[in-house]
């Protein structure tokens, strides 16, 4: 047996024993002080500190505050393509690359001083995780304290980006299901803030809420065509080269299964053929063989996976959306809610192209998707 591989018999002990331990863990309150709150506060201390005092580098604020200014002044936020890098650094390259909405929808915060909008941006952020498990359902302050303590949380609030605030949303579009505007409003914000997330507009279509689906087209076509108006259409031919380019440059060192294609020399537009086809099967297979799908919380949680599994740029924070299928299958403190804690098993934010790196990452990430669709069931 080669080093290191072990069949598949060989773990059921380790469940058993960590079914057993875990409670036990839970259940000590010095233990649990010490994971998940000690020493994310100290880390949530250090990134307030930054933001009080205005540093940009490396963050992702800072590029939709300067993307905020230059709408306002009915400039285009977006880079010449002939100005971006040929290799991009990790800490420097932040351009501003969402739709135009994006940048309008930060002017507010672009008029103030950058070290007062990015202590309230910090704030924000942090909110949106405590009010997202809240619009959920969970009351358990210990799950707030796992949610807080993960790595793709963490991720979102250091660097300034949007996930959290987009978990908020899509946990806003989960509790108004049952509604048409509302749930119409949301999914659009949530696309248009964020294009991955297309894969919620098709839920609203497979679950027959057909006003909503209408309504969110219409709101993120006249919101993306408004927007681009008031800056003149500026950047809009170049944008799907931008996005295209965008993808050259970090696809490869993020954490998608695209990048882990990629690894395995495989083209950039046959990687992307390749996750297209992969995610097709999947949902063939599942849609045919798991009724739960049918479901408006199976097929919910199936669109979110699908999102996540499409993107060719998978960062850390992307994966804040994990605390949906978890919140939806457990309400209070389980093994499961400690569960996304195994992501700081990497905590470089990038992936490098190693494929070491890339696949056990899919795998930590696929695991509450999973659990909840066989919970639905």
């Amino acid at each position: 047996m080669a080093e290191g591989v072990l069949p598949a018999f060989a773990f059921r002990p380790a469940v058993r024993r960590l079914g057993v331990v875990a409670p036990a863990v839970l259940r000590s309150w010095p233990s649990i002080v010490v994971l998940l709150v000690l020493g994310p506060a100290a880390f949530y201390a250090l990134v307030a500190r930054n933001a009080v005092t205005g540093v940009k580098r490396g963050s992702d604020f800072a590029s939709f505050w300067v993307g905020g200014r230059h709408v306002i002044r009915g400039l285009s936020p977006y880079p010449a393509l002939d100005s971006l890098p040929a290799v991009a650094d990790r800490i420097t390259f932040v351009p501003f690359v969402y739709p135009a909405p994006a940048a309008f929808a930060m002017a507010p915060l672009s008029v103030l001083p950058f070290a007062v909008a990015d202590t309230l941006f910090f704030l924000l952020i942090l909110g949106s995780v405590a009010l997202a498990l809240r619009v959920l359902g969970v009351t358990d302050w210990r799950c707030y304290a796992a949610a807080f303590a993960a790595l793709p949380i963490m991720a979102a609030v250091a660097v300034g980006s949007i996930s959290t605030l987009l978990l908020l949303g899509v946990a806003v579009a989960w509790r108004y299901r049952s509604t048409t505007w509302r749930l119409g409003a949301v999914v659009a914000g949530l696309v248009v803030a964020k294009l991955f997330l297309w894969p919620v507009w098709i839920w609203l279509v497979y679950t027959r809420r057909l006003k909503a689906a209408a309504l969110s087209a219409a709101f993120g076509l006249t919101g993306t065509l408004g927007a681009w108006a008031a800056i003149h259409f500026a950047g809009l031919h170049d944008y799907p080269g931008l996005l295209s380019r965008l993808t050259e440059l970090v696809g490869t060192q993020s954490y998608s299964p695209y990048a882990l294609a990629r690894t395995m020399g495989v083209s950039g537009s046959a990687a992307q053929a390749l996750v297209l086809l992969t995610a097709a099967t999947l949902v063939t297979v599942a849609v045919r063989r798991t009724p739960v799908v049918r479901s408006d919380e199976g097929s919910f949680v199936l669109a979110l996976g699908l999102a996540l599994f499409l993107t060719p740029i998978l960062w850390p924070h992307y994966l804040a959306l994990v605390f949906i299928p978890i919140a939806l299958w457990r309400k209070t403190l389980s093994v499961w809610w400690l569960a996304p804690l195994l992501f700081w098993f990497d905590g470089a934010g990038w992936s490098y192209g190693h494929p070491i790196q890339i696949a056990p990452f899919l795998c930590i990430a696929a695991v509450p998707f999973v659990l909840a669709l066989r919970r639905s069931r």
